[in-house]
C-alpha cells in the first residue's frame, strides 16, 4: 500500500466528474494503520470544507508540533448550473470539491508506534471530527505492543508439543 499523502491537488477543472458509486475497500486490502485513527463505517462523500473542519480540530487539539495525518482528499468536482437556468445548454459550473470514502476508509490518524504505558488516550478530539462528519464512523487503536512475548512463545511450544504427541500415538 503506498505511503499516505499529505497533501493531493484536485484533478484539472476541465474535468467534471460524474457522481457514480463509490467503490468499496478491495476485501484482501483491508486498510490498518498504527496508531489512533478515525474510520469512515459507511461510504459516503465528504466535502472539502468538512475536511477542512477536521483538520483544524486536530490542530486545536494537538497543538503545532502534533503529527498526523488526513488519508482523505477532496479531488472529485461537483458542478451546479445556476437557478432559473432551463434543462440543456450544458453542464453547469463547478461548485465545490468533494472526496468518494468507502466504509473502512482511514481518513484521520495520528501516528504513535508504542502506546505510553498505562495511559488510555481518549478519542475526543475525533469525537467533535465525526460530529462533523456526514456519515457514521468509528474509532480504531494499533499499536505494535505485543505485550510479553515470552509467555506467548511458551505457550505455543506448549500447543504444538501436545499436538505432536497427538499425531505420534495415531
Amino acid at each position: 500500500m503506498p505511503p499516505p499523502i499529505r497533501y493531493k491537488p484536485p484533478l484539472p477543472v476541465r474535468f467534471k466528474v460524474p457522481k457514480g458509486n463509490i467503490l468499496p475497500l478491495k476485501p484482501n486490502e483491508p486498510d490498518i494503520q498504527l496508531g489512533k485513527t478515525l474510520v469512515a463505517a459507511k461510504p459516503h462523500r465528504i466535502t472539502a470544507d468538512q475536511i477542512e473542519i477536521g483538520r483544524r480540530i486536530l490542530r486545536r487539539f494537538l497543538g503545532r508540533k502534533g503529527d498526523f495525518l488526513v488519508n482523505v482528499h477532496a479531488t472529485y468536482s461537483v458542478t451546479r448550473k445556476p437557478h432559473g437556468v432551463k434543462m440543456g445548454q450544458g453542464k453547469g459550473n463547478i461548485e465545490f470539491f468533494v472526496a468518494k470514502v468507502p466504509a473502512g476508509r482511514v481518513m484521520f490518524k495520528i501516528p504513535s508506534l508504542n502506546p505510553i504505558p498505562g495511559y488510555n488516550p481518549s478519542f475526543r478530539a475525533f469525537r467533535e471530527i465525526a460530529d462533523q462528519m456526514p456519515m457514521a464512523t468509528k474509532f480504531r487503536q494499533q499499536y505494535n505492543d505485543f505485550g510479553d512475548l515470552s509467555k506467548r512463545r511458551r505457550f505455543v511450544m506448549q500447543h504444538m508439543m501436545t499436538m505432536f504427541d497427538f499425531l505420534c500415538l495415531c
